[in-house]
């Protein structure tokens, strides 16, 4: 229970191959800045003049909805990759009473229990 605030903020602010962005970027519009980067000054959090942080800001928050519609692309682009990989598996179709291999984890001594018996 510890950890999952840190395990939400490393998925959260990683890049997904479907997408191509992170959640963050994908909810808010903006990269998302690590409390130490806050507290202690780099040159990305020195050179912001807050002024045209706000009009900067406004903008990327205009460009989300343009940013989303690119990744909902990407996602449907992935997915019909995804598919193609797949084409080569068969589909199979099972009735009631057909024979099925099972896999048995513990030997047991009923009899029936093998790999034939009913599932």
């Amino acid at each position: 229970m510890e950890k999952l605030l840190g395990v939400l903020w490393a998925y959260r602010t990683t890049k997904h191959i479907p997408t191509g962005k992170t959640p963050f970027l994908l909810a808010y519009g903006t990269k998302a800045i690590i409390y130490v980067d806050i507290c202690m000054p780099t040159v990305r959090t020195l050179e912001i003049d807050q002024s045209h942080n706000a009009t900067q800001l406004c903008l990327k928050l205009d460009q989300l909805e343009q940013q989303r519609r690119e990744a909902q692309i990407r996602i449907i682009s992935y997915q019909q990759q995804i598919k193609a990989s797949y084409r080569k598996v068969k589909p199979r179709k099972f009735q009631v009473g057909d024979l099925s291999l099972k896999w048995v984890i513990q030997s047991t001594k009923e009899r029936n229990a093998g790999k034939f018996g009913p599932n």
